[in-house]
């Protein structure tokens, strides 16, 4: 893994493509690079969560529990994608969880230094609020598909 900057590391994902550099400077004067190893918990169904999560390097399974099914895979993100946005909205609690498939690096942006941004520059609350919803509809849409295939009548 290198030793990239987060703002260089930012500067290369594109759900910051739209940020302007001043923006992308608080963004980063926000955030820290971590490291997780293969099959380590990001983080669990039902945490508090205080990190927004953008993958740098690595796949990342987003899981839930299903009663009777025990944890199931929802979606494997990989470089370039959000993990952890629920930590951004009240009550901030994980709606799933995140596991490293590989060893994984992530920029981690704190989500309450994050929502003050936003609150404080609301081009630049617009402009994430944007990607968030993008993502939450995505992800929505493919948790129904995969809940439809796994109750689907045999």
């Amino acid at each position: 893994m290198t030793t990239e900057t987060v703002l260089d590391a930012l500067l290369q994902i594109d759900l910051t493509d739209d940020l302007t550099l001043p923006q992308m400077e608080k963004l980063a004067s926000m955030s820290n690079m971590i490291e997780f190893s293969e099959g380590e918990i990001i983080f669990r169904e039902g945490d508090v969560g205080h990190s927004v999560y953008l993958i740098r390097e690595g796949a990342v399974a987003i899981e839930t529990h299903l009663p009777g099914r025990g944890r199931i895979t929802v979606l494997t993100v990989g470089p370039g994608h959000l993990l952890g946005w629920s930590s951004l909205f009240p009550p901030q609690r994980k709606t799933a969880g995140g596991r490293a498939l590989t060893d994984t690096r992530v920029i981690a942006i704190d989500s309450p230094q994050l929502w003050e941004a936003c609150q404080e520059d609301h081009d630049m609350g617009y402009l994430i609020m944007a990607r968030m919803a993008q993502v939450i509809a995505e992800r929505l849409k493919i948790t129904r598909l995969q809940l439809l295939d796994i109750f689907a009548p045999a």
